[in-house]
């Protein structure tokens, strides 16, 4: 066995049969694990077991661990050891003319690609991709001049970017997924691609949140492009803000450019407390709530912290509590067959025994809205009949006034030390671009200290101003985003998704059950006819390679993106 660390990643190379080493038998038991995950209860390829496991037949095996959790793990057939896995499903005249016809008879330094496999949790990551940069380099260490492969339909467009040959008329159904023979020259591969592969080696993934917006790679500054694009893997309104907003801005266009603003942001504090009934001194601006986010929560928590998060859920939270901070993160796992909704006994109880609890209400991706919240954080607090651990309750609800008549838990603060509210002013109040977001908590008189003085510029302090005092246009607003929700709702049913109920700008969807596309691939299908979607595959545990959240944009665009959906099913 040997190992090598990149960032918070271990990658663990062995053999089969094992050596005497007690992490690489514990990393063989996940392995099984996630086979088992991945291969009998995903993709429906073998049948369920009581052990829940499976056993990975292959030779040489190289493992991606963070911490203690089994990432991925790519597998390894060697050359002349016996029949390769492709021969089981490919007949002798198809390999003869797809990835045999490559190898220039050169059988004997042939590898082939067993498996390789990333758990849900970490999928969107990169990781196939560094797993499989490692496998190149483990073949050529060992005198290999091929590598054959079962390509997944999911992340063909992976292997494509590393110069592997994909023979996709020859495609084959196994489960619910669709394979296709490949092939790869290593040495080339790194040859003529190796600016592709540098990247992939020194991608750092605990440096930066996965999140949407692929679209500027498309367009950069280009909005001519930008304008034929759909974008709705970003929650970004499709609205503008109320036009009071908008006039301030162009008459002082100048002054915002070259005056800087209100130091600590005062006007706008103020508006807040008075709109939404709070203390002043409860109440910290900032540039977007990711920034409340890094600004606040690492003096909150340690390293030594117990915190418990929903998942799914915004992941930008379980990236500062494990990146970050570096404290234990416990996921309370929202499940699909009843809707994600949250089990408010279970999540007390839980809460109850962590030193913190994050909630995002209404949730994203999952668009459910959460009515019990107010007695949920009544409960985790009450100590009337035990003590509670809990000593920080963080609710995200910058999703909130999509929801008519929702409460927000802002009038708690005063009656709850440990109660933090954020709420960004980008979905709701079209002001993505500007970057705007507060936190109310008691906690605030300490933590103001941490925000840096002119947090916001100029233009988003006057605009979340004029936004704050104009409610009525905000909701004629959100009542057409209802039409729009249930009108994609309905059309995207009949082409037989699975479409939850969402409350707000988005809905999460589950692809067809007939379709041979993962969620990576469709959307990298969109992508190419210009129409940007969500993958949520990799926002939460409980979220299958089916998993897709929509944005809702205007009318025009949502029938464009149908349109698109269509297409794309009907090509496969």
């Amino acid at each position: 066995m040997n190992s090598f660390l990149r960032s918070v990643k271990e990658f663990v190379i062995f053999d089969y049969p094992l050596p005497k080493d007690l992490e690489v038998e514990n990393i063989w038991k996940k392995i099984s694990v996630l086979r088992h995950e991945v291969y009998a209860e995903e993709l429906k390829q073998y049948g369920l077991n009581s052990e829940q496991k499976l056993e990975d037949p292959g030779r040489h095996f190289i493992t991606c661990m963070v911490g203690t959790k089994l990432a991925g793990y790519i597998s390894l057939n060697p050359p002349n050891q016996k029949p390769f896995r492709v021969t089981k499903y490919f007949s002798p005249e198809t390999l003869d003319k797809t990835v045999f016809s490559l190898t220039d008879g050169q059988r004997s330094t042939t590898y082939e690609v067993r498996a390789l496999t990333v758990s849900p949790e970490f999928r969107g990551q990169h990781i196939s991709s560094q797993l499989m940069v490692n496998a190149l380099r483990f073949v050529l260490q060992h005198e290999g001049t091929d590598i054959i492969a079962m390509g997944h339909s999911g992340v063909v467009e992976m292997y494509k970017k590393l110069g592997v040959t994909v023979f996709e008329e020859h495609g084959v159904q196994y489960g619910k997924t669709h394979y296709y023979p490949m092939h790869l020259n290593p040495q080339k591969a790194f040859t003529t691609h190796a600016e592709q592969i540098a990247q992939i080696e020194t991608i750092e993934e605990d440096d930066v949140c996965y999140h949407g917006g692929k679209s500027w790679d498309a367009s950069k500054f280009d909005f001519e492009i930008r304008d034929s694009l759909i974008v709705a893997d970003v929650l970004d309104s499709p609205f503008p803000p109320c036009p009071e907003a908008l006039q301030v801005i162009r008459e002082q266009l100048e002054r915002c450019c070259q005056e800087s603003p209100p130091t600590q942001c005062e006007e706008l504090i103020e508006t807040i407390a008075h709109v939404r009934g709070v203390q002043t001194k409860h109440v910290a601006v900032s540039s977007g709530s990711s920034s409340l986010m890094f600004s606040f929560l690492p003096q909150l928590l340690n390293a030594n912290s117990r915190v418990l998060v929903l998942s799914p859920m915004y992941g930008e939270y379980s990236h500062i509590l494990a990146h970050v901070i570096g404290c234990e993160m416990t996921n309370f796992v929202l499940h699909r067959e009843n809707g994600f909704k949250i089990n408010a006994d279970d999540l007390v109880e839980q809460s109850r025994q962590h030193d913190a609890v994050i909630f995002v209400n209404p949730n994203s991706p999952t668009g459910v809205y959460c009515e019990e919240m107010n007695e949920i954080v009544h409960r985790i607090q009450d100590e009337s009949e035990s003590p509670t651990r809990c000593k920080m309750i963080w609710v995200d609800e910058t999703y909130i006034d999509y929801v008519p008549d929702a409460h927000s838990l802002e009038p708690l603060v005063a009656s709850y030390p440990s109660l933090i509210v954020c709420k960004s002013m980008s979905k709701c109040y079209a002001l993505s671009g500007l970057r705007v977001a507060y936190a109310v908590s008691q906690k605030i008189t300490e933590l103001r200290r941490f925000i840096p003085p002119w947090a916001v510029s100029l233009p988003g302090q006057l605009a979340a101003v004029a936004a704050l005092k104009n409610p009525s246009y905000y909701n004629q607003q959100y009542s057409i985003i209802h039409q729009q929700r249930m009108m994609l709702t309905q059309k995207l049913q009949q082409e037989n998704f699975d479409v939850l109920p969402g409350v707000a700008n988005f809905i999460l969807t589950f692809l067809p059950r007939d379709t041979h596309h993962t969620s990576s691939s469709f959307i990298e299908a969109c992508k190419e006819k210009g129409v940007f979607i969500r993958d949520a595959q990799n926002m939460g545990v409980s979220l299958g390679n089916n998993s897709v959240r929509f944005a809702i944009r205007t009318h025009e665009e949502n029938q464009r993106i149908l349109q698109c959906v269509q297409q794309v099913l009907a090509q496969q």
